[in-house]
């Protein structure tokens, strides 16, 4: 009767179960809990339906994305599903293969930086060294087209997206600009939103254009008040552009200001110069 009476428990007929099973359920001294861990553990073998194109592979989740665990807050315990820890990993990879910056991200790393000379080892030596800086630090490279920026920052991008477990954005100044002006939105917050709060903004290109180009006074609003949201809420940065640091000043010491003050030490001036446009050789 017992074995009987955990079968209705599970929701099982008796005449269905094979007497080996029956043994097993007899077994049994917590069918509830029984039961619930079989379902956890079903749900976390189960693989993804489909691949998400980042290539991400996550032997926790089995590339879903998600887990589950048993809560046992407020009650005998329950099933509830969790992001996994490569949750934030492959939301930035989505976001990147959706810009177009995936395969970039996978040939930009630190080991594929070539450092030929003393400015481009203390270039490297920064981008790294900022990866064990304060969480809220910024990082910014300014100066010479061709130096390497663009490389560096995006190797320290998917680092500390990888170390921190933490989801990037990846803005491309002129395009976002572009779109935000326009007023195009993606689904949920608008992309001005988006990237003001992103845990970790990667902004590429800033100000991209001749360097003796006036800017509009929108553009300089928009710069001001995403820098100037992110600055004020401690939200890691990092920024390229081909102006040097003297020109951004010259532009807005407002701009300036925030990015000098929030780089710290983790900010490169690469005044422009014969021979360190390394695209040329």
């Amino acid at each position: 009767m017992e074995n009987e009476d955990r079968l209705e428990k599970l929701g099982v007929a008796d005449w269905f179960v094979p007497q080996k099973v029956k043994d097993l359920i007899g077994s049994i001294t917590e069918p509830e809990r029984w039961l619930l861990n079989s379902k956890v553990n079903t749900y976390n073998e189960l693989p993804a339906s489909a691949p998400d194109g980042t290539g991400i592979e996550c032997e926790v989740c089995r590339n879903k994305g998600s887990v589950a665990v048993i809560d046992e807050d407020g009650g005998p315990g329950r099933m509830v599903i969790r992001p996994c820890t490569c949750r934030s990993r492959r939301m930035t990879a989505l976001r990147l293969k959706r810009c177009g910056m995936l395969e970039r991200a996978k040939t930009c790393t630190f080991d594929s930086f070539r450092t030929e000379n003393a400015l481009q080892t203390r270039m490297k030596e920064m981008a790294q060294g900022w990866l064990d800086a304060e969480p809220d630090q910024w990082l910014a490279f300014c100066g010479q087209s061709g130096a390497g920026k663009t490389h560096l920052c995006t190797a320290a991008f998917v680092q500390a997206v990888a170390r921190r477990q933490i989801v990037g954005e990846y803005m491309l100044w002129g395009p976002a600009v572009r779109e935000i002006k326009g007023g195009i939105y993606e689904d949920g917050p608008d992309l001005m939103d988006r990237y003001a709060n992103a845990p970790l903004l990667y902004v590429d290109d800033l100000f991209k254009g001749r360097s003796d180009a006036p800017l509009s006074d929108t553009d300089l609003r928009l710069a001001f008040e995403l820098l100037d949201h992110r600055y004020n809420r401690d939200l890691p940065t990092i920024l390229s552009t081909e102006r040097t640091f003297p020109q951004l000043a010259a532009v807005d010491e407002a701009i300036a200001g925030r990015i000098r003050e929030r780089c710290g030490g983790y900010i490169v001036n690469i005044a422009p110069g014969a021979g360190k446009n390394y695209r040329f050789r």
